[in-house]
């Protein structure tokens, strides 16, 4: 089935902390994808296991797509899952270091009183990609309407157990992939993710940061489509 199954498949899109699904537009775009076979998974309870019954819900014909958040989220049921492909971007399949508690924390405090687009403007330095100032503005506007789920989504984050176990007996092959500057889940990780599935395969994109879908949505497109040939 190859690249032609993309663009025939369902799609469970799972969007990153504060993002929305449009986070995967310009990527799915680039597929050929049509809208009506796009359905996403919103972020919402604290805990991965609470979305066991949506994700093992997944058939053959659905490619599960996860960003960040998202993509950490689908590899903990990598176990359960009866999909085409997991294709997993900015995927860091770890616990979370404790050490970084006070930062999600004080992160979600800063949405829940300034807004998303601010309390992440304060945060996050310049974008890669012929648009960065597009990029920075797609981002703020996915915050400001996220915010509402900042708490749980940080809940999410600091309680996930890791996902290497799940990914070590994935049942449908698992594509990750990383930008190259990504700094938020280092290329490494997704090398990692990879190399732990029993048909995993990775991307690494040059150039690229955390945000490599909205950076260079082609360049995504064109790394998936590697990986399909790869695992032909």
């Amino acid at each position: 089935m190859g690249v032609d199954a993309l663009r025939t498949c369902d799609w469970l899109l799972l969007p990153g902390t504060l993002c929305t699904t449009e986070v995967f537009a310009g990527f799915l775009d680039a597929l050929n994808v049509p809208d009506a076979q796009r359905r996403s998974l919103t972020l919402d309870r604290g805990d991965v296991w609470d979305y066991a019954d949506d994700l093992q819900a997944s058939t053959r014909d659905t490619v599960i797509c996860g960003f960040s958040l998202g993509a950490l989220v689908a590899a903990h049921h990598a176990d359960k899952i009866d999909a085409h492909r997991l294709i997993l971007f900015g995927l860091n399949p770890l616990a979370d270091d404790p050490q970084k508690a006070p930062k999600r924390q004080a992160l979600a405090q800063d949405v829940q009183t300034m807004g998303g687009a601010a309390a992440l403007a304060a945060r996050l330095s310049g974008f890669a990609g012929a648009h960065p100032a597009k990029v920075m503005s797609l981002v703020e506007t996915m915050a400001d309407a996220q915010a509402p789920l900042i708490s749980a989504q940080t809940q999410l984050a600091l309680s996930r157990p890791g996902a290497l176990p799940a990914l070590g007996s994935a049942r449908a092959p698992v594509v990750t992939v990383t930008g190259q500057t990504d700094h938020m889940a280092p290329p490494r990780l997704g090398q990692t993710a990879a190399n732990t599935a029993p048909r995993g395969t990775f991307a690494e994109l040059a150039g690229l940061g955390h945000y490599a879908l909205l950076e260079d949505p082609v360049a995504c497109a064109q790394a998936v489509r590697d990986a399909e040939d790869a695992l032909a």
